[in-house]
This record gives C-alpha cells, structure tokens and sequence, in this order.
C-alpha cells in the first residue's frame, strides 16, 4: 500500500498544486515511486505535468494521473496500489472527492497563508472533515496545516500571531517549517519538471530545495507517526 498525502484546501489561491507537487518532486529524488492524482477539475498538476513533457523535461519518477470525480478517484488510488507514495491534488471546494481523498490519506496536509480569514477557512474544513469521519464511523486522518508562500518579513508580526494563537486555542496542529514565497516555487509549476530537473548553479534554486527538503522531512515523520499509531490500535 501506498503513502497516501492529500493536499486539500477549498480556499483558491492556497497553493495546493505547488505543495503536491513538491511533495511528489521529494519522494522521487529519494527513489520512491511517486503519483500525483489530479482531482481539480481546474487540472494545476496535470498541465504542469504536460507542458514539462512538451518542453523536455518530463518530471523524473512522477507519474500523474486525472480523477474528474470521486469514482475516477477512487479507481485511480485502487491502481497506484504498486506505487510507493500517491499524492492526491484534491478540488478547491469542499465535495465528495476532497472528503474521501482526506479519509484515505495517511495525511491530510492544509496549505494556508498568515491570514485570520484563510485560517478560519482551514479551520473549518477540518471540522467538515471531523464531522464526515464519525458518520462513516472513521478515524481522523492526521493533518498538518503548512503556512504556504510564508515571507520572512512575516516573522513575530501581529497577523502571524493571532494565527498561530488561532490555530493552538483551536487544537490544529502547524508544521514548524514553513513554505515561503519565492519566483522558483512559481517558476516550476510552470512547467519546468521538478526542483531538481532545474539548474543547481542558481542559489535561488538550491535555496528552494533546502526550504521543500525540510518542509518535506517534517511531513514524512508525521505521516509515518500516524501509520504507527494506527497499527498500535
């Protein structure tokens, strides 16, 4: 059985594809069989995929696959069952393939920006989330909410604070790395296969690779720790 990482915000704008695609990007460069399984209607991940196949720079050790429904999602995880992580890019609204794709996942990983209202939003679905896992009489998935596109000029400022104050009064876990802004973030999802298919001479790039790397390791850990919980109960 796979890995299983779901990217899921129904907040536009949050990120999700450049996360997944991360993800995916990591495990690859560490020799895992890695698939992305695009269920956005919006389909971020597979044109990212294609136009990096059409410029020749086909993304090394990720395959992709496209779930335009719950059913297709459901059928895609069941023949990636050989692939050592699947990363599923889930729909930016909150329906039945975000909702499965969540119970499914070994982690459930919710890239937010330093804002009160994307912080409500994030908050929110994980209550949706918790509501859907006791009807189908289900555990919680783990998550981890990841502060995306994070600028260093946000450190130990009041927005900061009042989220991060938010998402402890509300028990939400929150990664200690976070993802920040940067053109290369932009740059590969643009089409240019994964971060380590772009030019290492460029400091901007090699920056980026720390910055995925140790957001990456931080997920892995919590991921691994929930398969351990879940084979001790």
């Amino acid at each position: 059985m796979p890995s299983i990482f779901a990217v899921a915000n129904p907040k536009g704008g949050s990120g999700k594809t450049t996360v997944a695609i991360i993800l995916a990007g990591e495990f690859a460069r560490h020799g895992y069989s890695a698939a992305i399984i695009d269920a956005d209607p919006q389909g971020s991940s597979y044109q990212w995929h294609a136009s990096s196949v059409a410029r020749g720079v086909s993304p090394d050790g990720i395959d992709l696959v496209r779930a335009p429904d719950a059913n297709a999602l459901a059928q895609a995880i069941e023949r990636l069952d050989a692939y050592d992580v699947v990363v599923i890019d889930t729909p930016g609204y909150y329906g039945e393939a975000l909702i499965q794709s969540a119970l499914r996942a070994d982690l459930v990983v919710l890239p937010c920006k330093a804002h009160t209202f994307d912080a409500s939003q994030v908050v929110r679905t994980i209550r949706n989330l918790e509501r859907h896992a006791a009807e189908s009489n289900l555990p919680m998935s783990q998550h981890r909410v990841l502060l995306n596109e994070y600028d260093s000029l946000d450190r130990n400022t009041r927005p900061l604070r009042e989220v991060l104050a938010y998402f402890n009064a509300e028990g939400v876990p929150v990664c200690a790395n976070t993802l920040y802004r940067r053109v290369t973030y932009r740059s590969m999802t643009s089409g240019y296969g994964t971060l380590y298919q772009m030019n290492d001479k460029d400091e901007s790039i090699r920056k980026a690779r720390y910055n995925a790397d140790q957001v990456v390791r931080e997920l892995l850990a919590a991921s691994q720790g929930a398969k351990t919980d879940g084979a001790a109960a």
